[in-house]
């Protein structure tokens, strides 16, 4: 679990910085239509940031509902992930999950 920790960390600290930066562009444009683009951006940057301080925390892979080991597979598909819930619906339905992010 630890090479995953670290992996996922570091790539979801290099997508906060994505995600940020993302967020200053599209201020120099025209804030009426980026406007959906920047909800989504803002929304996947509260994930990031959400799970990155989960891991400062040591609460990483734990359920948020259940308080249970969310399986490391799943972690890597979508290191994001909250609850077994989530996860379920995901092994449900794999093709609404993009490939991969860790091998």
């Amino acid at each position: 679990m630890n090479d995953l920790y670290a992996q996922v960390k570091a790539e979801l600290e290099l997508t906060r910085t994505e995600l940020e930066e993302g967020l200053n562009r599209t201020s120099y444009y025209d804030r009426e239509k980026l406007n959906q683009v920047d909800h989504h951006i803002q929304a996947e940057l509260q994930d990031v940031k959400r799970t990155l301080l989960k891991m400062d925390l040591g609460l990483y892979g734990v359920c948020e509902e259940t308080g249970e080991r969310i399986p490391t597979e799943l972690l890597k598909v979508v290191p994001t992930v909250r609850t077994l819930r989530e996860a379920e619906a995901m092994t449900q339905f794999p093709y609404l999950v993009e490939q991969p992010l860790y091998c």
